[in-house]
């Protein structure tokens, strides 16, 4: 059996590695050539971990909040805040992110296998920071990182439960296509409805060796998208076929207004 085959056979199960050892933090100057879009002030995301074949490219942030107090929590809900509240969270995650003592890793604390890392992205003061985690919400019972690391999560975490309870649907006419070829020399792995490639909707283009591919798509090209694949659901993957033969699982989130 093939890589291709372990990644996508049995529910599609594969390997992306997490960052390992010591949290990591950078500051650096903020990019103004992003500046076209409404960049965030700060997004909490996931990556890595053991994940299914295109899981990363879809797991959405968890948390974005932007100048304005708009705050859109998992691509899904969006919620406007306060000022005031706005101001506390980026003067909380200023002190904790700007402070490399507080992404530090406790020698000894135990490892865990195949969790994600968290990343705190900060855009403030004319500066950008970025601090990555490795299991922290998994480490929290271990006391892996500092009081402070886990006191950010905190916040983020009461404002995404708030946004998500409360806010509005998220639906913007801008998604993120992501597409799994499926190995025509392997059987399916249980009866599976194969529809035509969605017309309106580019097909992506793989290089060789590729299996997965990924496509911005907005207005026309999205909307088409999403008359085929209405909802996102990362655990239903649609399987289509292209004229040239290939079938592909399909899924896709909704894109942020600074993607």
């Amino acid at each position: 059996m093939n890589r291709r085959s372990l990644l996508l056979g049995a529910g599609a199960v594969g390997l992306t590695a997490a960052v390992g050892g010591a949290a990591i933090a950078v500051a650096a100057p903020e990019d103004t050539e992003a500046g076209r879009r409404p960049q965030p002030l700060l997004t909490w995301e996931l990556t890595g971990g053991f994940v299914p074949a295109g899981w990363n490219a879809l797991r959405a942030p968890r948390l974005a909040a932007y100048d304005d107090g708009t705050l859109i929590a998992d691509a899904a809900r969006r919620l406007k805040i306060g000022q005031g509240t706005l101001r506390s969270l980026r003067n909380h995650a200023t002190a904790v992110l700007r402070d490399p003592a507080n992404t530090r890793r406790r020698p000894g604390a135990p490892m865990i296998a195949d969790v994600p890392s968290t990343v705190f992205t900060l855009r403030a003061n004319g500066r950008r920071s970025r601090a990555q985690f490795e299991g922290l919400e998994e480490t929290r019972p271990d006391r892996a990182y500092p009081p402070a690391s886990y006191s950010l999560l905190d916040h983020l975490a009461q404002l995404r439960d708030r946004t998500l309870k409360s806010g509005s649907p998220f639906h913007p006419d801008a998604v993120r296509l992501i597409a799994v070829l499926l190995d025509a020399s392997q059987p399916p792995q249980q009866p599976t409805v194969v529809e035509p490639w969605p017309a309106g909707v580019p097909v992506p283009h793989l290089r060789r060796d590729e299996f997965v591919a990924q496509l911005d798509l907005r207005d026309r090209p999205a909307r088409a998208l999403l008359r085929a694949v209405p909802r996102p659901d990362p655990t239903r993957w649609p399987v289509f076929a292209t004229a040239d033969g290939n079938r592909f699982q399909v899924n896709h989130r909704f894109l942020l207004p600074h993607e």
